[in-house]
């Protein structure tokens, strides 16, 4: 049945005035042509022939204007009544008359508004859907007062949309969709662009808000908002820790935060801040740890709760950080005679991020027990993982820190000393406690060996299988670097002792040791006479020989030479996510060089700590990409109840694992539902205004529903086009007037 029709035109460019000139220049050019060719002819066949080729023009100008005809039809179709049914959290509020809790009103609603739809008939039916960071369908058993809603955030906007695309793939379409809600939205599209989609759709809104928009007045408040700290720290390095918070109801009043490590009864630290008038986020500031031990530290920001807070569990936040054993701590302690190695071997260490180096320059001897290093705590064991000391004298260090340092190497640290005129014997270590865990013998008179052209650094064969000289990737090439190496300008003069492996000698046809090594209690101790700057400044090879050659010095002696073998490493995306979030992984495989292990196979198993039973989180979508393998985790309500998770990832590779590492996180609820109790019932009017429906108030719902005409929501105006221009019909009679105008011109000799 036609309900009426219209013609529209949309012409090339966008305008009238293109497809006009053009067709009244090719009309004039037409008359001038015909005029001539015409010339001296008579008969009404010349104006015949004029007529048709004019006839064909305008249809050219026809089709340029590209006319439509709209014919605008009413149909029939099956549809719905679309209705979503808010089960965030904020429905618990009880702001309802009588005290009656927003989810007990939605309740009676809904049970009405089911009965209601059955008197519809089988055009129209209602379905119902339940939403709040997600969109699913509600059954009979989800909208009662036994099931109270548990959301902890409301996506509206997102819900909206949704809710039209599944009704886009039914037969049915959408007559209204009925929202039943607070309108809290916090998450998430915003439900006015959403309104917008559905307007462009011809889907009309019906908002039925519950609650009150004065709900919560002068209520109370406190709620940590976010905690950032650096993912990865060494140990023994201070890092600091961030957050923010809100508060409502405390306005002027200090607050104290208290930093938390799991497994410590005490905070670590503590700040106080002032809560501003304005109720503005407050940043949270000035709270550093020192973590003493590797392994995942989880850290938590806790505020004292305070009487009449609305809510209770958002009085702390927490996150995990990777403490890294493999930040070492190097102390280097340099006389007042200038060396340049004070500056190469930090530059060279300089690169590498797991090696923290402390240089201290100490240009007088101690008096008594006074020092220039005042702190004996330095020397404490577990204080640094390694001490280097380059050409300093014995008494420049205090009796009790030569006793202090001894004791540090035997528990475990390691220690390196430099040639210089006043180190070993001749700077009076002979006779100190020192003299007792380097590996080899001091006297006061051993003296200097400084020949004119230099010596040479010449590994032995123990040298060259080691791991502290291995600067090459194999025996011969660091055989070949070592060769090239230039001479160094002297050494001190020792003799080993019983035990210790010379690792380097001095060229020539009578070799003295040069460099040697041993173990002392728990800890490891390297002596060398001669310096090392030289070979940082001779060639770009020698220069990157220096400064491996640093690094692993620095990590025999601290007992992670196995720190360099296939390494797998699991990097996570945040260390804290909420439920409904989704947490992305990447695990990678390295050799000893640092170069991707090929043809690795990779696996993850997620479980939550300290579950009876266990419970395992299925790992999504984990596959190679490259020399990596990237997968994902969705903290879902089904898998991923709040709590400490704990990933592990295991790297293969022909069937014989090659290593594995683990990483921990935290899965929460976001409480950010319960913060504002207050309805938002203006959006909940914008909504229905925007997309031409109503607002009505819970009690008019069920005699909205019952006052349907199911005529109007069954039948709808479609508007069918027919492009006049475009068909072949058009073609046709445009071909026809111009072959029949050729062959009249053709037949009285006009062309």
């Amino acid at each position: 049945m036609h309900a009426g029709l219209s013609v529209t035109v949309n012409p090339i460019g966008g305008s009238w005035l293109i497809p006009t000139g053009m067709v009244l220049a090719v009309t004039v050019l037409t008359l001038l042509a015909y005029r001539r060719r015409l010339r001296g002819t008579s008969g009404m066949w010349r104006w015949v022939a004029l007529s048709l080729r004019l006839l064909a023009l305008f249809l050219c100008l026809w089709a340029a204007l590209r006319p439509s005809v709209y014919f605008k039809e009413k149909k029939r179709q099956a549809a719905s009544l679309v209705f979503l049914v808010d089960t965030s959290s904020s429905m618990t509020f009880g702001d309802e008359v009588g005290g009656k809790t927003r989810w007990a009103v939605a309740n009676q609603v809904v049970e009405q508004a089911r009965e209601t739809a059955k008197t519809l008939g089988p055009d129209l039916d209602a379905k119902f859907l339940r939403f709040d960071t997600t969109l699913a369908e509600a059954k009979e058993e989800d909208l009662t007062s036994k099931a109270e809603p548990k959301g902890r955030a409301t996506d509206l906007g997102t819900a909206m949309i949704k809710a039209q695309e599944r009704q886009e793939g039914t037969t049915r379409r959408t007559a209204r969709m009925i929202i039943i809600s607070d309108f809290t939205s916090n998450t998430g599209i915003n439900p006015l662009v959403a309104a917008r989609r559905l307007k462009g759709k011809g889907v009309p809104v019906v908002t039925v808000g519950l609650g009150s928009e004065h709900a919560g007045a002068g209520s109370r408040d406190i709620a940590l908002r976010d905690i950032v700290t650096s993912p990865t720290v060494f140990a023994k390095n201070k890092m600091e820790v961030r957050g923010s918070l809100l508060a409502r109801g405390f306005a002027g009043q200090p607050l104290e935060v208290e930093l938390f490590v799991e497994d410590l009864p005490n905070a670590v630290a503590q700040t106080t801040v002032k809560v501003p008038e304005s109720g503005d986020v407050i940043p949270i500031t000035g709270l550093n740890y020192t973590p003493q031990t590797p392994g995942e530290k989880k850290l938590t920001l806790k505020v004292a709760q305070h009487e009449g807070e609305l809510v209770k569990t958002n009085n702390q936040i927490s996150t995990f950080v990777t403490v890294l054993s493999g930040g070492l701590n190097v102390l280097f302690l340099q006389g007042s005679n200038f060396s340049w190695d004070y500056k190469y071997m930090m530059r060279a260490i300089a690169t590498s991020p797991d090696i923290q180096v402390q240089g201290v320059v100490i240009k007088a001897p101690a008096q008594g027990e006074a020092g220039a290093i005042g702190d004996d705590a330095e020397f404490a064991p577990g204080r640094y993982n390694v001490y280097i000391l380059s050409d300093l004298p014995a008494d420049y260090l205090t009796a009790k820190q030569h006793t202090l340092l001894a004791r540090a190497v035997k528990d475990g640290a390691g220690l390196m000393m430099l040639g210089g005129h006043s180190s070993f014997g001749a700077g009076g270590w002979a006779d100190s406690p020192l003299a007792e865990v380097l590996p080899v013998q001091m006297h006061p008179g051993d003296g200097q060996n400084e020949p004119e052209a230099g010596l040479k650094f010449s590994p032995n064969t123990k040298g060259l299988n080691s791991f502290v000289l291995q600067v090459g990737a194999s025996r011969a090439e660091t055989q070949r670097i070592w060769d090239l190496m230039p001479p160094i300008q002297g050494t001190n003069r020792f003799v080993e002792k019983v035990g210790a492996s010379i690792l380097a000698e001095t060229g020539g046809p009578n070799p003295e040791p040069l460099m040697l090594s041993h173990d002392v209690g728990k800890g490891r101790a390297i002596a060398y006479g001669g310096e090392t700057w030289v070979w940082a400044r001779a060639t770009e090879e020698s220069r990157l020989a220096h400064r491996k050659f640093w690094r692993q010095v620095i990590f025999w002696l601290s007992h992670k030479e196995n720190d360099s073998d296939n390494q797998v490493k699991l990097t996570l995306s945040d260390r804290r996510l909420a439920v409904g979030e989704k947490l992305e992984l990447t695990i990678t495989a390295r050799d000893a060089k640092g170069a991707p292990i090929p043809n690795v196979r990779y696996e993850a198993k997620v479980e939550r700590e300290k579950a009876e039973p266990p419970v395992s989180v299925p790992v999504d979508q984990l596959y190679n990409q490259g020399d990596e393998a990237k997968g994902s985790v969705y903290a879902t309500e089904a898998v991923g109840e709040p709590g400490n998770y704990t990933i592990t990832a295991v790297a293969t590779r022909d069937g014989q694992e090659i290593g594995r590492d683990k990483a921990r996180f935290l899965v929460y609820q976001d409480d950010r539902e319960l913060e504002n109790p207050s309805a938002d019932l203006a959006l909940a009017r914008q909504i229905a205004t925007i997309t031409d429906g109503e607002s009505v108030s819970h009690e008019r719902l069920t005699s909205y529903l019952k006052s349907i005409d199911r005529s109007v929501y069954t039948e709808y105006v479609s508007p069918t086009e027919y492009k006049v221009w475009d068909n072949w019909p058009f073609l046709l009679i445009f071909t026809a007037l111009l072959t029949l105008e050729w062959w009249l011109r053709k037949r009285h000799g006009w062309v």
